[in-house]
């Protein structure tokens, strides 16, 4: 699964584990990516200029997909769902408005772009976030550039040394935001000790 998002000219992706949960999207992917959801969110724009997140279901792009289905003599289902779960494909086949009953080789041009679009860059819908309670990782902070990149020392204080989140950094989940924190505290660290 390879998922995007977009808003103000800014964009992320993802790719790896999703999940469907009670309350929404989860896994590593959505995580990943829902920076720009909740800043979106918290901009105070109107709704309706949110974010937007697409997904691609699979690993395969339009054209695969496309010459998955030219070559294919099964039904639009049963192709569509040897590479995304049949739950999923019976879903994604009701949202471009395609009978379940339709064979591949009779799919109508607006049909196939519809399934290509809803394969390949279907957009989720989402209307908020669990917050600060859930969250994995936060944003915001002290921008870097306003640190020494060798001690984290403020540019603007001299003698205050900043770390971790206090900095506006993150990275993807998997231990990279936990190493940014210690090896920033590490650094900050050394750079207080050498002053003595």
């Amino acid at each position: 699964m390879r998922l995007r998002a977009k808003w103000r000219g800014k964009s992320a992706q993802a790719s790896g584990g999703f999940l469907f949960t009670h309350r929404g999207y989860s896994g590593p992917s959505v995580l990943d990516l829902s920076h720009l959801a909740v800043r979106s969110r918290m901009s105070g724009d109107d709704p309706a200029h949110a974010a937007v997140i697409r997904i691609a279901w699979s690993a395969k792009d339009a054209d695969d997909w496309q010459r998955e289905l030219a070559t294919s003599t099964a039904l639009v289902l049963t192709t569509v769902a040897r590479y995304v779960p049949q739950r999923l494909a019976v879903q994604l086949l009701d949202e471009a408005g395609i009978p379940l009953d339709r064979g591949a080789a009779e799919l109508r041009r607006g049909e196939r772009a519809a399934l290509l679009d809803a394969l390949t860059a279907f957009v989720l819908p989402w209307t908020g976030d669990e917050g600060y309670k859930k969250a994995e990782v936060t944003g915001g902070g002290i921008a870097l550039d306003e640190v020494n990149p060798r001690t984290l020392e403020s540019r603007r204080h001299a003698g205050l040394f900043l770390c971790g989140e206090m900095l506006d950094a993150f990275g993807p989940i998997g231990g990279h935001n936990f190493a940014w924190a210690w090896s920033t505290g590490r650094a900050a660290g050394l750079a207080v000790a050498e002053r003595g």
